[in-house]
């Protein structure tokens, strides 16, 4: 009987072995995967963080392009306004001369009448 049993002692042995081995590495896992979940819930805060930052910089971006946007059509509109003004004084001032010069047309030929002129 002695004999029979050491196999069977020895067997135990390695099996509750085993089990302690195998629940210690089932607890060296659960301790890895906590500081995992542990890194990975960091990385998505700062992951988080870095898309708000570069979100409202996007946005401010976007603000003052839309700023600078309005302040040249303001001044497009300023420079359309004032060549208009200039076109209508230079329409004004044509129309002044063609009447001097249809005027003087009309003196030259009053003129030439009187001198004999033909």
């Amino acid at each position: 009987m002695g004999g029979s049993q050491a196999p069977i002692k020895q067997r135990v042995k390695m099996v509750e072995k085993s089990i302690q081995d195998g629940k210690t590495e089932l607890n060296n896992n659960k301790k890895e995967m906590q500081v995992l979940r542990s890194e990975c819930a960091t990385l998505e805060a700062k992951n988080k963080e870095t898309t708000n930052e570069i979100l409202k910089e996007i946005l401010e971006d976007i603000a003052n392009l839309d700023k600078d946007f309005k302040k040249l059509v303001e001044m497009d509109n300023n420079e359309v306004k004032f060549l208009q003004q200039q076109l209508f004084q230079l329409t004004q001032e044509k129309t002044k001369l063609q009447q001097s010069v249809v005027m003087l047309d009309t003196r030259v030929a009053n003129v030439e009448n009187d001198v004999g002129f033909e």
